[in-house]
Order: C-alpha cells, then structure tokens, then sequence
C-alpha cells in the first residue's frame, strides 16, 4: 500500500472540499446547492458507483462469504451505537445533543469520504467490498438512528431505508454472483457516471461547512468528543474486533477506512426531519470533516500500513 497514494488522494479530496467552502463563502452555492446535489448523489451517481464496482473486479466471494460481510459490518455498527449510549451516560449530555452525538458516532459518511478514499487504496474491490455496508448502514439509519435522535422509538422506518443506495448494493451482489459479462459500452457509460461521484461529493462537504458559522461551531466542547470517537475510537475498535474475527486484508483495510471516517451528513438531514437541534448537528459534522483530513491518513498508515 503505497503511503504517497493514499496521501495524494486526500489532499485531492480536501483541495475539493476546499473549493466548495470558497464557493459557500462567495455566495456561487449554498443549501439549495447541497440539498439537491445530494440527492442526485445518493440516489443517482452513487448506484452507479456501486453497480460499476461489480462489472471489472476480479475477484471471488461465495453467498456465504458476502452475508457474513455484511454480519461483520452490521455487528461494527451496533457495537459503535453501544459505545456512543455508554459514553453520553458518562459525560452526562442529555438530549438532544446526546441523541445528536449518539448518531454520529455511530454512523460514518461512508458514501461522501470513505468510499472515494478506499477507491484510491483498494480499486473496484474494495469499493465493492465497501458497498455491502450500505445494506446494514441504511437499515440501522433510519431504525436506530432516528431512535438515536428523538430518544425513543417513534418515528422509526424501514421503507425510507429502502433507497436506491440499498437497491443498488442488492443488485451488485445479484450481478457479482451471477457472473454475467456486461457489455462494454454499458460498463464505460457507468464508469463516466462514476466517476462523477468523488468530485460532487466532496464540494458538497465544502459547500456544507461553508455555510455554518464557523467560530460557534470551533467552540462547542461535545463536537470534538464526538469527533474523538468517530475518528479515533471507532478506527482502532474495528480493527481490533476484524482482528479477532480473523477475516481477510480486504475486509480488514476496507472496514478500518470506512469507520475512520467523520459523522454521516445525512445526520443533518435526519436532525430537521425529527425537528432536533439542526445546528449541533452541523457542529459535529463540520469539526469530524475537517479533523478527518488528518486523522484517516493517520489511521491508514498506523494499521493498514
């Protein structure tokens, strides 16, 4: 694994990123911008992304193999949502930032900044391997999370769950182990449209933190105890419970980038929908973002490396 990729990579993601603050700052963008930009990226680019992972991957997986995949990552989440409960108890943070908190520490933007990174490390294998997490990941969200949210179980739904993302995943699976060759016109229009992802997620991430105020964010203590979970805690935890578990460097690497990274984006939009504290939730996804330039480098070369 070659350390001057991985950090070429990231800076290429933050320079992005970058330019999509600037583009908040000088009025070009701003939340009209990344509501309906992430909404083609998630329900349109992305599966794209996700089916284009299948079509040149050389690589074999048997049904067994892919269900215990997602069991390992299902697992990783749970035990992410156990440590977020026992630590807002500990610090003592009552709702609804204790709810906020919960979610993002236990929910990675996997979709925004881990799978772009893990494209660069891994290729379509890993991106793959990566994709199988959409299936848990979108389950819990909207199930566990939005309980996260509210503290209570009202207002759970498996049908919004059920997103082109999860479709996606599915369909990938079915295709992959079908082993059907797919036309080569097909697989180059669905690399072009892939390859749209990277770029629009991450100005949608500098559009995003473009638009909050940045002292007040910098200034709340409980952002960067979240952040110190997702992008610290959560990492080594993975690695150590893959570890035990014995699965492979695949496996391994790809689960370890995914839950380095910083808090979901969709909590902000989850957090309006439950009419939670919009703002907090910003907080926690713009300090996790901006930290994660520099700890999933980090991360990357102390255990994967």
């Amino acid at each position: 694994m070659d350390m001057t990729t991985i950090l070429t990579q990231m800076g290429t993601l933050v320079f992005i990123m970058v330019v999509g603050f600037f583009c908040a700052k000088i009025g070009l963008a701003g939340p009209a911008f990344t509501g309906s930009a992430s909404s083609v990226v998630i329900n349109v680019l992305l599966v794209f992304t996700i089916l284009y992972s299948v079509m040149d991957i050389e690589m074999e997986l048997s049904p067994g193999e892919i269900g215990l995949y997602m069991l390992y990552f299902t697992l990783l989440l749970l035990i992410m949502a156990a440590v977020a409960f026992a630590a807002m108890k500990l610090l003592k943070i009552k709702l609804p930032e204790s709810g906020i908190s919960m979610f993002a520490i236990t929910f990675p933007n996997t979709v925004f900044m881990a799978f772009p990174v893990i494209n660069a490390v891994f290729g379509p294998e890993g991106v793959f391997i990566a994709s199988l997490s959409n299936i848990p990941f979108n389950l819990l969200n909207y199930t566990l999370g939005v309980a996260q949210i509210r503290g209570g179980l009202a207002g759970m739904s498996v049908r919004k769950a059920m997103g082109p993302p999860l479709v996606a995943s599915v369909l990938a699976v079915a295709l992959f182990l079908s082993g059907m060759e797919v036309p080569g016109p097909v697989k180059e229009t669905f690399g072009t449209l892939s390859g749209a992802t990277v770029p629009m997620s991450m100005l949608i991430v500098g559009v995003s933190l473009g638009s909050l105020p940045l002292k007040k964010a910098l200034l709340n203590w409980r952002a960067y105890v979240v952040a110190a979970f997702r992008l610290l805690f959560s990492p080594l935890m993975t690695y150590a419970v893959l570890r035990l578990l014995g699965v492979d460097e695949l496996m391994l690497g790809t689960s370890v980038i995914l839950f380095s990274a910083p808090p979901a984006m969709v909590l902000t939009l989850i957090t309006i929908q439950c009419g939670s504290d919009e703002a907090y939730a910003s907080e926690c996804v713009f300090i996790g973002t901006v930290l994660s330039a520099l700890t999933m480098p980090a991360t990357i070369w102390l255990l994967l490396m």
